[in-house]
């Protein structure tokens, strides 16, 4: 089977005249003709995408999109686990994607804590130290 990566443009049919091109792609991958191989990097940018004000979803509609993404047939995604498991803290604390990943990755890792200047987002998750 052939593999393709590709960006987030294309998964979210922007532009809308493109659309149709990428439906008939996303079509050969659910029957199993081709196979697309995203980087994580790619997962994170869609989830930007969608807060965006072009599809203006809540963080748990984001997260739910994410999600099916992730679990597409035909579709492998570089740490799909550790993003899977970031859209918990995203959905459910409110806060950055980025944030939700590196927390869960530190977990993942048993590492202490984050090195981190923005308090916000990690003040809201528990059993991980903050430096400085």
């Amino acid at each position: 089977m052939d593999e393709y990566t590709t960006d987030v443009r294309f998964l979210t049919g922007q532009p809308p005249e493109r659309a149709e091109k990428a439906l008939t792609v996303l079509r050969q991958v659910q029957k199993g003709e081709i196979k697309l191989v995203l980087p994580a990097l790619v997962v994170a940018e869609i989830i930007w995408a969608l807060e965006s004000s072009v599809f203006k979803l809540s963080k748990a509609e984001a997260a739910e999109e994410a999600i099916a993404i992730l679990s597409m047939k035909g579709i492998e995604v570089e740490h799909a686990r550790l993003l899977e498991e970031a859209a918990v803290p995203y959905r459910d604390l409110n806060v950055d994607f980025i944030d939700a990943v590196l927390s869960c990755f530190a977990r993942d890792k048993g590492l202490k804590g984050l090195c981190m200047f923005d308090r916000k987002d990690f003040s809201k998750v528990r059993g991980l130290k903050l430096l400085p």
